[in-house]
This record gives structure tokens, sequence and C-alpha cells, in this order.
């Protein structure tokens, strides 16, 4: 099976900004596959809708191209994160 990367947008409009995080993971969760062998990126947005696309790397054939898509799909997963983390702490505030 080949690894593919799934680009989950989350519409979050409307949900307070301390349960995001728990939300998009609670979702993904629901309607990403078991059998699913890749990388997920959660990308919460403002819209109402959530929608997934799918990335198959195999278009990328360069060893080196391969090595850094995979590179800065986890440096935005972190910044995700993060920004997650600045949004709970300024609701905290």
């Amino acid at each position: 099976m080949e690894h593919k990367i799934l680009v989950v947008y989350v519409g979050v409009a409307g949900i307070r900004s301390e349960d995001i995080e728990f939300f998009t993971h609670k979702l993904a969760s629901k309607i990403v596959p078991t059998t699913f062998e890749g990388e997920i990126i959660l990308i919460p947005t403002q819209q109402q809708d959530t929608r997934i696309e799918c990335i198959n790397p195999k278009y990328i054939l360069e060893e080196n191209l391969v090595k850094e898509h995979t590179e800065m799909m986890k440096k935005l997963q972190e910044a995700l994160q993060e920004q997650l983390k600045i949004i709970k702490e300024e609701k905290h505030e």
C-alpha cells in the first residue's frame, strides 16, 4: 500500500476556540479509514464545510524532493499545532 497524505480542512466556524483541537481530532478519527497508511494534516478553517484532499507523493519522483516534501509537511503540522496553542492561550487571557 502506498503512503499518501490526507489534508483535512476542518470547518470550525461557530466552535469555541478552546474546543477546536478536540473537535478536529475527533472528526478526523471518524473520517479517516482505519486501514490508512500515511500522514494526516489537520487544518482548521473558518468555513462551515469540512473537506479532505489526498496528496499522492508518488508523483514526486526525485528522492531529494520527496525528503523535502516530507519535511515541509512535518513543519506545516507543527506550525498548525502551535497556532492552535496560541489561539487557546489568547482565549484564556
